[in-house]
């Protein structure tokens, strides 16, 4: 299995931590945000790790460098656009096979690695897209938001939606027998809604198209996103005294 990790953008809701810092080298813990994400790409049972950079590429690159020599760094030049290009950038990387998708500001304990896994190789084993979420959160205005069909697919993602089933954690599985189909969303998407887009509108587009994705469930554990200065501070406070990762 083989990860993409992406760590490109400005992370302008941080203020004044990211205005000559990268988000993906902001500190919680006591260690960049992207040292997390390459533990748990590791954890989750990713042999090739790809981080895709961007704003103040040539920083991330040389801690990507250090904390993980083996893992490929690519540069994605038009980091102030959306994230799909991110993920775009990071597919010329990738080796035959399937591909879990990341973000770096997002924080998870290991515990959750292991459900991961087991999820990846029933996605790989089922051909299914499969979209990580929970039930345990409450989604305010900000959080990606999740309606189910009766068979537990995605209908819907959005962060304005009325009502909804669960909450997208920021990853998904897409297995070997799915790329080309999930490649093919991701030209649709940038096609239709432009380069600002974001690659949860991927999953918004297999739904219409009939390919709609599975979900597995991470409820119960707790994770920590790093989008503003108190979500910060917050997790500076949790893994300072939890020690997530060692």
């Amino acid at each position: 299995m083989q990860a993409i990790i992406m760590a490109a953008g400005l992370g302008s809701r941080l203020k004044d931590l990211t205005q000559a810092t990268p988000k993906a080298l902001i500190e919680v813990g006591g260690r960049p945000l992207v040292d997390y994400a390459l533990a748990f790409a590791r954890a989750s049972g990713a042999q090739h790790r790809i981080v895709v950079g961007g704003f103040h590429h040539g920083d991330v690159a040389a801690r990507v460098a250090k904390v993980a020599p083996d893992a490929a760094i690519v540069e994605n030049t038009e980091y102030r656009k959306g994230n799909l290009i991110s993920m775009q950038t990071g597919r010329t990387a990738l080796e035959a096979g399937g591909f879990l998708l990341m973000n770096t500001d997002h924080v998870y304990r290991p515990t959750i690695a292991t459900i991961v896994a087991a999820a990846c190789e029933r996605g790989e084993a089922s051909g299914e897209v499969t979209a990580f979420c929970d039930f345990d959160r409450k989604l305010g205005a900000d959080d990606m938001k999740v309606t189910l069909d009766d068979t537990r697919h995605v209908r819907e993602m959005a962060k304005t939606l009325a009502t909804w089933d669960c909450g997208y954690v920021g990853m998904t599985y897409v297995p070997a027998a799915r790329r080309d189909d999930y490649f093919a969303a991701a030209a649709h998407v940038l096609q239709t809604k432009g380069e600002a887009s974001h690659v949860e509108s991927i999953l918004v587009a297999l739904a219409e198209r009939g390919q709609a994705p599975a979900i597995a469930d991470i409820s119960g554990h707790g994770w920590l996103e790093i989008d503003e200065p108190h979500e910060r501070a917050h997790a500076d406070e949790v893994l300072a005294r939890e020690r997530w990762w060692t």
